[in-house]
Order: C-alpha cells, then sequence, then structure tokens
C-alpha cells in the first residue's frame, strides 16, 4: 500500500518505490492488493523489496514508523 497508492497518485515523472527493514519474502500482503483493487489500483506486479534494495540517489525517504528510521541505512543527499 506504501508504494501502490503513492505511485498511482504521483505525476508520469515522479517514480515511487517501497521497502521494508523486514519484508515478506514471499509476497505483498493480499489485504494490501485488494484495498487498492478496491480503489481502482493494480498492485498485483509490486514485490517485497529490502530497503537495501534501494540505495542510490533519492530525493526523498519518508519512514512510517521509530524502528524503521533507526534500522534504516544513511541515504546520501542529493546534491544540487
Amino acid at each position: 500500500m506504501t508504494e501502490g497508492l503513492p505511485r498511482a497518485l504521483a505525476a508520469p515523472d515522479i517514480e515511487v518505490a517501497s521497502a521494508g527493514t523486514k519484508p515478506n519474502p514471499k509476497r505483498v500482503h493480499p489485504l494490501a492488493i485488494e484495498m487498492l483493487r478496491e480503489k481502482g489500483i493494480d498492485a498485483s506486479s509490486q514485490r517485497p523489496k529490502h530497503v537495501e534494495d534501494l540505495l542510490g540517489e533519492l530525493d526523498y525517504v519518508i519512514t512510517l514508523c521509530d524502528s524503521a528510521a533507526q534500522e534504516c541505512p544513511t541515504f546520501p543527499a542529493r546534491l544540487a
């Protein structure tokens, strides 16, 4: 849900990605897929990703809980 909803709402030139510190290695939770489907968003191709899969240049990093903020690696800022 954290990737599917913002991706659906973002402008076409905005890339949205989501990852966790302890993702389920097998699947996105089926209730998340169903909730997004009810909103007209197809998230069936999304897969769980670990936060380290997203290392690189990012404009924004948003954490959803204090434990994730503590466990996330440092993401270097993009220099202007």
